[in-house]
Order: C-alpha cells, then structure tokens, then sequence
C-alpha cells in the first residue's frame, strides 16, 4: 500500500488549500516542492535593511480582499481551519488612483463606488449603474465565490468570451469613465481589451468588498497552513524537484523526482504553472487541441518589484495602496518603455513590531529586455545586468517621487526583483506578474482544464482560474471538490463557516 493517497506538486495557496481540504477529509496527502521554502507567490525573503537590522518582504502577497466576516475569503480560511491576523484598509479609499490629470480613491463596496462615480461623472450615471449591477451579478453566478453550487456563472460564455472593453463600449462609456473603471488592471495582469467580465468582476470584486493586508505577510498564510497540514496527518517536503507523474493502464501511480526517487499515490495533483504542469505530465494527458491553445496563450507582462523602506509618518499614504499611471489610458501598464518614470504600483503594508515602515513598488517590463541574460543565474549576471536594474529601479523611484513628493528623499530601496526572479523563485516560465495571461485566449472554453485524460492526475493553480490570494485558493478548493464533490464541498464550506459559529 502507498504511503500517501494524495500527492501535490507545488506549494502555493492553490496546492496547500487543496492538501488541507483533503487531508481534513481523511486522505494522507504529501505536498512536494522544490524550492528550500514552501508559499510560491506566498513566499517572502530576508535582506539586511539600512539601518543594519534583517527586513522581511512579501515575494508577492500585497493585499487580499473578501475577507470581512462572512465574506468568502474570510470563509476559506475559516474552513481551512487557519487565523489569518488582517488589518482593513481604508473604507473611504484603499486604492488611490493617479494619472497625469486624475486623482481619486476608489472606496470599499460596489455600491460605494457608485455614488462616487455618479458624483463625478452624473451624466454617465446610467452606465455606472449598469456596470455596477453586472459585475455584482456576475460575482454572484461564480459557484465557488457566491459559494453557491446552484450558480451557473461557469457555464455562461458571455462571461468569458467578452471583454471589460467591449461592454464598456456597449453602454457607451465614455474615455474618462473607462479609465477609471479599468485603473486597477494590473491586480489581474490584462488589458480592458482582452480580459473576460468574469475575471474583472472577480478579482476587482474581491478586493472592492473586503480589502485587507495580511499582517506577517505570506508567512502567515504558508505557515498556517503548512502547520494546519501536518496536523491533519499530511507532510511537506521541500528541495523535492518533479521530474514527472507516472502513470500506467490509464491512471497515475505516482510521481519520480529528479533525485530517482519514486513516490506512489492513488491521485497527483501539480499546481504549478500550467506550462510547467504539462511538461511533468505524458504529451496526451490534455487533448492536442487544448495543448494547443496553451502553447499559444500569451503570458502576463513582466514585473519588476522594488523593496524597501520609508522613515517617518506616511501621513495620507497610510492603509491604501497606490497606482501611479504615466498616462491616463489605464493600458499603459501593458506598454512599458525605457524612458521617462516608470508606472508603479506601491503598497505599504503594516510593520512587525518595532520594525520600520517597508514599502514594495510594482511595474511592468518586457520579457525581451532580459533575454540577454535568460541563461544565466542570480547574483551571477554580471554588472551590466546589475546597471540595467539600476535603471529600471530609478525609473519606478522618479515616478513615485513625482506623484508623491512628500515621500521624496525617505524611501530607501533595498532590493529589486526582475521578471528573471520570478521565473527562478516562482516557477513562471515567462516571469509574468501572475503567470499565464488570464485573457480570452486562456479562460472559458480556451481555459486549461483540471481533469487530465488519465485518472487519478489533476492540474490546478492560479493558472486555471483568477490570479491573486482568493483566486489561487479557489482552484484549490476547485479540485479538492473534483475529488470529494462539488456541491457537497461547497455546502461544507458554507454551514460550516456562518459568522458566529462554533
């Protein structure tokens, strides 16, 4: 008999949701990983900060929304059966929005968000009420977030196969209206033009009805859930590099590791990249069809990411997160240049307990601008690799300074991060901001689907559904309900987690 019933390959939120789920279910599971720490995005690194002392920063986590009481973030974990510490952002404006002729805080709620717009723009008011209305519909049609199996969202192609431009354009909104609806696109990574309503909706939704940092950072979620798996009679493996599931007679039987080790199990779950997913799985594990469409599905543009820290008060920067665009058209950010400051988005998430105020600023760039060291390995790229960065970093550094310029002078960089640490540390072959695009080409009918022709071998991760924290937990919870079903996982999670119960 096999030691372990469940194998999981990749330890981000997506592969240890999907452990804790099933382990809480009576599976011995076994999560694999093969870097030295478990999180993926979730993952956070030391550096020596200017003063002297060892700073903490977040890989990737910034701010998680839906996590008020009873919303459905704060349910997942709930059921998890993790204490996540969160602090709200502010009601009145967690994410202030500057381009070079607009201003403005977005606040918390869809119909919050209404009224602001109806103030700012009154002669666009039934279009606002319009797009409010749907994106609160189509939030309410995504089982898994309305935590309603009776919700039919999934199976509704407009929905997929319709961009946030294209309905924009359909009630008539005008440039202005748009460029402030479409401002925080860079939380999921595409352009109005090519990212479906659902996605939108979902991950702007999450963040607009319950938006929180994380206090402790990623840590605090990988090791909850890390310590929540081993409670439940799972184990954690890291430096444990797949070569491959294996498979015979139609079913997985396990998986070899690049040392020659070889693990049996009943079911194989790689949450991974889909691209790497493909690569450990037999050529016809997907249909050539779908293989296709993944072969040719373009990933996110590429980040770079400052850390650092600020001295003194932030004053009205505090307990909101910052998009500084370069141009008032929000696509911008898909269109990085090497001139002139850079589009940032910067966030200040709340200090550890006598530590200093740390800030993280994020901005796009372009695979091919590191090409010329893709064969190469970190903290071996050579110095003009090390210039490049440099410049890349002061760009994001004017932008910030431009748009805020009583920050001027107080922020202090301490380490910056390229689409090449992404690819290393993360596993995202392109070194995309979440991976694979989650555009038209790759969602609804074109999106990568969990089940595999073999049975027993499973694919998820945020490459499968919506980027970010809720959305990589939801593929998690996604295909543990593949195993235990649907429906009953979903009514679980629901009766099991009301506000105020036991």
């Amino acid at each position: 008999m096999s030691a372990w019933d469940t194998i999981v390959v990749g330890s981000g939120i997506s592969g240890l949701s999907a452990a804790v789920v099933l382990a809480r279910h009576g599976r011995r599971v076994l999560v694999l990983e093969s870097h030295v720490v478990p999180g993926g995005c979730m993952q956070m690194f030391q550096r020596r900060g200017p003063q002297g002392g060892k700073l903490r920063f977040d890989v990737g986590v910034h701010y998680v929304g839906s996590l008020f009481s009873g919303q459905v973030m704060w349910r997942l974990f709930r059921y998890l059966g993790i204490d996540v510490p969160t602090r709200p952002l502010a009601r009145d404006g967690y994410d202030h929005i500057s381009t070079p002729t607009c201003d403005w805080d977005v606040p918390v709620g869809w119909q919050a968000l209404a009224a602001k717009l109806r103030a700012m723009l009154p002669a666009e008011s039934t279009a606002i009420d319009a797009f409010v209305a749907r994106m609160a519909g189509i939030e309410s049609g995504l089982n898994w977030h309305a935590l309603n199996p009776e919700a039919e969202g999934a199976y509704d192609r407009t929905l997929w196969e319709t961009s946030l431009g294209q309905y924009l354009q359909s009630l008539g909104a005008s440039a202005r209206l748009r460029s402030l609806l479409c401002a925080q696109s860079s939380l999921y990574g595409v352009a109005a033009g090519q990212v479906p309503l659902a996605i939108h909706a979902a991950v702007v939704g999450s963040t607009m009805e319950g938006p929180h940092y994380i206090v402790g950072g990623g840590d605090a979620i990988t090791t909850a859930l890390v310590a929540r798996l081993r409670e439940l009679g799972g184990e954690l493996q890291t430096r444990a590099a797949v070569a491959s599931a294996t498979v015979h007679s139609g079913r997985v039987t396990g998986v070899k590791l690049n040392d020659g080790r070889e693990l049996a199990a009943q079911e194989v779950i790689l949450a991974l990249h889909p691209r790497v997913a493909a690569g450990l799985m037999p050529p016809d594990a997907w249909r050539g069809a779908l293989r296709q469409r993944l072969d040719a599905a373009p990933e996110c543009v590429g980040m770079v990411c400052l850390y650092g820290t600020v001295s003194g008060d932030l004053g009205v920067h505090a307990n909101r997160n910052h998009y500084l665009l370069r141009q008032d058209d929000p696509d911008c950010f898909f269109r990085p240049e090497l001139q002139g400051p850079a589009d940032a988005v910067v966030n200040f998430p709340p200090p550890a307990p006598g530590a200093p105020q740390q800030f993280t600023a994020m901005s796009s760039a372009l695979w091919q601008w590191f090409e010329p060291w893709a064969g190469t390995k970190t903290s071996r790229r050579g110095p003009q690799y090390s210039q490049f960065k440099a410049a890349l970093t002061a760009r994001v550094m004017a932008m910030i300074e431009q748009r805020m310029p009583d920050l001027r002078g107080r922020m202090q960089v301490v380490e910056t991060a390229t689409p090449l640490t992404l690819r290393d540390y993360v596993g995202y072959p392109g070194g995309g901001l979440y991976g694979l695009q989650p555009s038209l080409l790759s969602q609804g009918r074109n999106g990568v689907r969990r089940r595999t022709r073999y049975e027993g071998l499973f694919v998820t991760g945020a490459g499968t559904g919506a980027p970010g924290v809720l959305g990589a937990c939801v593929t998690g919870f996604g295909v543990a309900g593949t195993l235990l079903g649907s429906d009953r996982l979903i009514h679980a999670v629901r009766s099991e987690t009301e506000p105020g119960a036991a």
